[in-house]
Order: C-alpha cells, then sequence, then structure tokens
C-alpha cells in the first residue's frame, strides 16, 4: 500500500520531531505509520518515496528488531506508565536512551506511542522533558484518537494531523456512510476487515437507533423493546457520541435545532445522563450479570 498519506502531508526534507496523528486504533493506520517510520529509518541514498526494503534499516524494521525502533502499547490494564517508557528492566531501553543514543543501523531513532491518550500523568511528565529538548535526529510519533486527554502543554508541541483509513473515501459516497459512524464503528471492529455488508448493515443499524432518539418519535418503550440485542454496546455508543455532541454545543454556546430528545435536557442533565451510561457500559465491559432491560429502563428515566 503506497503511504499517500505522509507524502501529500510532511515534506520529507522537514520532518516535524514530533507529530501526533488523530486517528481511531485501524490497521490501516498502523501500515500507513509503520511505512513513513520504515522510509524515515532507511539508509538507501534514494529520492523515492518508499522504502528500499533491502538495507539493514528495511530488514531489521520487518522483523521488529530494528535497534533504532521503539514501538509503545498499553499494558494489560490499558494503560501506558512511566515505566514504559523509561523501561524499567535490564532487557530493554527506554525512549531517553534510545532517542540521546548515536542510531545504530539507521537514519535516525524513532518512537511510536500508541493508544496516547491512556499515557499516565507521571509519564506525560516524562515525556515532556523529552519534547522540550528534543535530541538530534530523533522522531516521536504519537496515535491517538482522543488527543484531547493528553496535557496541554504536550499538545502545543506537537504537528498534528487528522488521518483516516484510504477506503473511506469510496465507501461514503457509495452507502451514504458519513465520518462519525465509522469512528463508532471502529470502537468494535476493524472497519478494513468488513465486508460492504457488513458496512450497509452498520449504517442501517445507526439510522434505526438514531431514530429511535428522535424527540419527535421518542418512546422509552420502543428503546428497551429494540435497544437489548446484540447491538447494545454499539448503540450505547451511539447515544454518547450525541450526548457529547450536545455538552459540545451547550457549552460553545452554539444554538442548533437537534432532532434527538437529549436536546431537552440542560448541561448538568446531559452530564447526570453521561454519567450513567459510562456506568452502564462499564457493567457491560466487565461482564457483570445485569438485566439490561433493566438498566435500560433505569437510565431513560432520566430524560
Amino acid at each position: 500500500m503506497e503511504n499517500n498519506f505522509f507524502d501529500l502531508k510532511i515534506n520529507p526534507e522537514n520532518i516535524p520531531h514530533a507529530l501526533l496523528i488523530i486517528s481511531e486504533d485501524w490497521k490501516e493506520t498502523h501500515n500507513q505509520v509503520n511505512l513513513f517510520i520504515k522510509k524515515i529509518l532507511c539508509i538507501a541514498d534514494s529520492e523515492s518515496k518508499s522504502s528500499c526494503n533491502k538495507c539493514k534499516a528495511c530488514l531489521t524494521f520487518d522483523v521488529k528488531s530494528n535497534p533504532d525502533f521503539i514501538e509503545i502499547k498499553p499494558d494489560d490494564k490499558g494503560k501506558i506508565g512511566i515505566g514504559a517508557l523509561r523501561s524499567d528492566s535490564d532487557t530493554s531501553r527506554g525512549t531517553i536512551n534510545i532517542l540521546n543514543e548515536t542510531a545504530l543501523v539507521s537514519n535516525a531513532k524513532i518512537i511510536k506511542i500508541c493508544n496516547a491518550e491512556v499515557l499516565t500523568e507521571d509519564a506525560q511528565n516524562h515525556l515532556l522533558k523529552i519534547l522540550e529538548e528534543p535530541p538530534k535526529n530523533s522522531y516521536i510519533l504519537m496515535l491517538s484518537s482522543r488527543p484531547y486527554k493528553l496535557k496541554k502543554t504536550i499538545l502545543s508541541r506537537l504537528t498534528s494531523f487528522s488521518i483516516l483509513p484510504n477506503f473511506f473515501n469510496d465507501r461514503p459516497n457509495k452507502f451514504n456512510i458519513d465520518e462519525s459512524i465509522f469512528h463508532i464503528i471502529s470502537k468494535e471492529k476493524d472497519i478494513a476487515d468488513l465486508s460492504d455488508e457488513e458496512i450497509t448493515s452498520y449504517a442501517s443499524l445507526y439510522e434505526e437507533t438514531e431514530n429511535s432518539l428522535d424527540f419527535y418519535n421518542y418512546s422509552k418503550r420502543r428503546i428497551l423493546d429494540t435497544w437489548n440485542d446484540e447491538n447494545l454496546i454499539f448503540r450505547l455508543n451511539i447515544l454518547k457520541n450525541n450526548i457529547f455532541l450536545e455538552i459540545s454545543n451547550n457549552l460553545n454556546d452554539i444554538k442548533i435545532k437537534n432532532k434527538t430528545i437529549l436536546s431537552t435536557l440542560e448541561q448538568d442533565g446531559l452530564f447526570n445522563f453521561l454519567e450513567e451510561l459510562i456506568s452502564f457500559q462499564a457493567l457491560l465491559a466487565n461482564k457483570v450479570a445485569i438485566n439490561k432491560k433493566i438498566q435500560l429502563d433505569s437510565l431513560f428515566d432520566l430524560i
């Protein structure tokens, strides 16, 4: 796959030291980022937009053994602590170590941080020190779908780009699916692996769920009868997306005639509704034995 996104957005002669890629955790996003990283590491003297795939830097990157590159991912608890950045073990080097060292087989040193929004406060403070005094010929690439969870002091030192997978450019026109649906689906599935029929099914489910929240046709009984199915988590994510939109409009004093029942709630009511929804989703995520219909009934009593 060609790395068209980075070819268009970034001048290879002037690559920012620290990049923030705003995207869901899509397989294709990682593919594009990895192609970009591989090109930076490649030592072949070439004007090609892609890596040579023959030099030691490229070959070691392909087998995940390039000593000038570290990929950091969340731990089993879904967090990235300071230990992951310092690499508090005897078997590997930390971010400061690798970035300050001379590149061993590559043209640069690179750290890739996945799901950067789950960096703990200590980890972010540690990272900030690196960003304040970036070592020569080193790069940090951070991927996040929720960059607002990062400290503003960190965000101010990053050059950010939003990226969508290539297939998004075709499918929205074909199925009349907008970006918001893709983001909600991506919380459960890797969209690149879904068939056209599955995408269409999700689009229909999205429309059906939105309609059940329509202000003029709202019925709690209808929600209780139709939402309690295998798609409940997807429906709750749509609901959460609507709540965030309403809260955002309220905080920014944007007056929009919204068709959903949520528009009838004041700001405090929206926050209470969101808190209850998050608690409900936590029960589902932890596989707690609950009566989903009773939980839904309690949730929508708030409206």
